[in-house]
């Protein structure tokens, strides 16, 4: 699946003229389809054991991380270069960029929470993915109340960091006020009671 997406973008932004395959691959590059492959990757990291081993793993996990880093540089030095000579394939490109990056972000982050005093510093960020579904959903309805607010028409890629910066912080807070008192967040609990037909309302 992760090969059909990236195949799909590579395409479009290398062969942009393609008439009705275009519509077809457009179906196979979506932001839904990015979502599920970023879903799908947590579950099966989570599986496999990697957050429960990572000091055994340290090694091919720096490897990952230094592989991801340099595409990481390369697509954004592509996107930065896309922008500023107005091609219409930005887009395409950041899409196909984010890949590398989540797997920088992410094998960082795993090599930080090795050291105890890190890991009790994050705490508060582990909270945001301990219920990342409301998190995710809650993030377009906190996005669009402050543009609202705001009173913003066009939106600026600086007005989006900082708007993303605020979310991030009105959602560490909440979560961390929350699993306070609850288990598991909102949405996951509904998510829950609908596979599986039982809830648990408040923390044990």
């Amino acid at each position: 699946m992760t090969s059909i997406y990236i195949i799909s973008l590579m395409v479009k932004i290398f062969l942009p003229s393609l008439g009705a395959i275009s519509s077809i691959l457009d179906v196979f590059s979506n932001d839904a389809m990015l979502i599920f492959i970023m879903f799908l990757g947590g579950f099966l990291t989570a599986k496999s054991g990697w957050l429960t081993h990572i000091q055994e793993l340290s090694k091919p996990i720096r490897w990952i991380q230094l592989a991801s880093f340099l595409l990481f540089v390369g697509f954004s030095l592509w996107i930065w270069n896309a922008s500023q000579s107005g091609s219409s394939n930005v887009d395409s490109v950041t899409s196909l960029g984010s890949l590398p990056t989540t797997l920088f972000y992410l094998t960082t982050l795993f090599l930080l929470l090795e050291n105890k005093k890190t890991m009790k510093f994050l705490t508060p960020i582990s909270r945001v993915g301990q219920m990342a579904f409301t998190n995710y959903v809650a993030q377009s309805i906190i996005g669009t109340a402050i543009i609202s607010i705001i009173g913003l028409e066009v939106v600026s890629p600086k007005d989006i960091l900082y708007i993303a910066v605020l979310i991030y912080m009105i959602q560490i807070i909440f979560s961390t006020i929350w699993f306070k008192f609850f288990s598991m967040g909102p949405l996951e609990r509904l998510w829950r009671l609908m596979t599986y037909g039982t809830k648990q309302t408040t923390k044990r």
